[in-house]
């Protein structure tokens, strides 16, 4: 049986709705036989890709960095920082794959690939993969009316992309991934594991709003928080926005099970005036991360704890000065 091995942006509902809809695309039109495992990519300095085996009979990235590598045959990215260093950007347009799409102007990736393919391949996704779609474009370009409602848990979508975030389990990420392909948000949410872990994550989030409340300090309409004492990994999405509506901008430092990350944020419902409208993945990307104009990300070992703070600390001092244009 031919191995289809994807690799995705890993914790991130985006990433991995991004990999269900290429294994449903890539069953039905380029080979059925396929067994798909998935293989969960993060963002650090240098090459992320180093070490890590590019091995499946055929091989696709999704909701990620660009991989030179010959043997990464399919990719879809939709960051404006996919290409570290700046030269790959060359190397893509060189190589012209027809397996290959970029487009940093989609809300999403999975809407993104669901376009490309329906574009080359005139494939149609069934309706609980359209709904995936039109989820992630809401989840990941932050389409909400507040902060409030984009942290409600009444929609099984928010559910989902709540225990998304925590998950790095290359296990459930494999179990996951397959459940939505084959069912979609409905199959996901309705399964007993992950219904009891997002029961915790609930909770979990309680505590972390009010370490928040208690922790976090605002300096030049830049909330931030340094949570790395915290053992426990915990993921503060969008609820520094809904405690400090005010901000133009958010910085949170949070320790993971095997790393430290720095997660960077403008506010998407605060008046931010043009002078401060930085581009925060070209910012993070200076700091070995990436991600998009209002959201990116920097993402360190668990040995970098000083490091991770010197970065934040930078990067703070620049989101609390006008944007050189």
């Amino acid at each position: 049986m031919p191995v289809l091995k994807i690799f995705f942006h890993d914790a991130c509902f985006d990433g991995t709705a991004s990999a269900a809809l290429f294994a449903a695309f890539y069953r039905d039109v380029v080979d059925a036989r396929a067994e798909v495992r998935v293989h969960g990519m993060t963002h650090r300095d240098g090459d992320p890709f180093e070490r890590v085996a590019i091995d499946g009979d055929d091989n696709a990235c999704v909701d990620f960095r660009y991989c030179p590598s010959p043997r990464m045959r399919w990719w879809f990215d939709h960051h404006r920082t996919a290409f570290q260093p700046a030269s790959l950007r060359a190397t893509y347009e060189a190589v012209a794959s027809p397996t290959q799409f970029f487009d940093p102007s989609a809300p999403s990736c999975t809407g993104f690939v669901v376009r490309a393919v329906g574009e080359r391949w005139g494939w149609r996704p069934p309706e609980h993969l359209r709904e995936l779609a039109a989820w992630a474009d809401v989840i990941d370009a932050a389409r909400f009316a507040s902060a409030s409602h984009a942290l409600s848990l009444e929609t099984p979508a928010q559910r989902i992309a709540l225990w998304v975030s925590a998950n790095r389990d290359p296990v459930e990420s494999q179990r996951y991934v397959d459940l939505l392909a084959q069912g979609g948000i409905a199959a996901a949410d309705a399964d007993p594991q992950i219904a009891a872990s997002i029961a915790r994550l609930a909770e979990e989030r309680e505590r972390v709003k009010q370490r928040l409340s208690a922790t976090a300090r605002v300096e030049g309409g830049v909330v931030w928080c340094d949570l790395l004492d915290d053992e426990r990994p915990c993921s503060p999405g969008f609820l520094m926005y809904q405690l400090f509506p005010n901000a133009r901008h958010t910085v949170c430092l949070s320790r993971g099970s095997n790393s430290v990350k720095i997660s960077v944020g403008k506010n998407p419902w605060a008046q931010v005036e043009p002078p401060f409208d930085h581009d925060i993945g070209a910012l993070c990307e200076a700091h070995g991360g990436g991600g998009h104009h209002a959201v990116g990300g920097v993402t360190l070992g668990l040995g970098e704890i000083a490091a991770a703070r010197a970065q934040a600390s930078s990067i703070v001092a620049a989101l609390g000065r006008p944007f050189a244009r």
